[in-house]
């Protein structure tokens, strides 16, 4: 799927584009939040539907109104860590004074948000959790949040003609989260991991996208 055909427009998200009313939006994030915590204490296959029932404190018919099955759940607590990163990008970024720097403290920002969110913190934590990372909503939740934060570097890079040739919008995106993903596989100790990231990022993943000399 081409990043054109995944557009940021609000019609294009997995979730409801209609306005939620408080109280069940309430509901729906209350059974998300517990299941989130139940993964952390339990792991991803352990937790069952009727724990997450209990632990959330909702009737069953309540449960199965927001949820389809235990993948759905699953899927679903993902894609709101991808939507609020998404919101939260663009409150956070800020423009640094060169293209390098700025697509190094992207990616930097990018990944620390695995370890920050409750879901995507999950996501490279267990062996079963592969088969999930396969799921269609979560895919298109993650290539839109990728999107998201990689469009305003991307621009900026073409304006100052600094992009290596050939390198199309859906291009740096792939190449970007391949390696952002990578990273995430690296377990190095916390002490060294951010030191570690910068030190690839700047290394391998900018000389790939930007070139020494503007285009003329």
């Amino acid at each position: 799927m081409s990043a054109e055909a995944l557009s940021l427009d609000p019609s294009t998200h997995d979730g409801n584009t209609a306005k939620i009313d408080p109280r069940i939006a309430a509901t729906r994030n209350t059974i998300l939040d517990a299941a989130v915590s139940l993964y952390k204490q339990h792991g991803i296959d352990k937790t069952s539907i009727s724990a997450v029932i209990e632990a959330s404190d909702v009737g069953r018919t309540t449960f199965y109104r927001h949820f389809t099955d235990r993948d759905d759940l699953l899927s679903q607590t993902l894609i709101r860590d991808f939507e609020s990163l998404m919101d939260d990008f663009q409150k956070a970024t800020r423009r640094y004074d060169t293209i390098e720097e700025q697509i190094e403290e992207d990616m930097l920002w990018f990944l620390d948000q695995f370890a920050q969110r409750g879901a995507l913190s999950l996501l490279f934590s267990e062996t079963q959790w592969h088969r999930y990372q396969q799921a269609s909503q979560t895919l298109g939740s993650f290539r839109r949040a990728a999107i998201a934060c990689a469009t305003p570097t991307y621009e900026r890079a073409v304006s100052e003609g600094r992009l290596r040739p050939a390198i199309t919008l859906e291009k740096y995106i792939d190449w970007a989260s391949f390696v952002v993903m990578s990273l995430q596989v690296v377990k190095l100790p916390a002490t060294a991991t951010r030191m570690h990231s910068r030190e690839m990022l700047r290394n391998f993943l900018v000389p790939s996208l930007i070139s020494d000399i503007p285009k003329g």
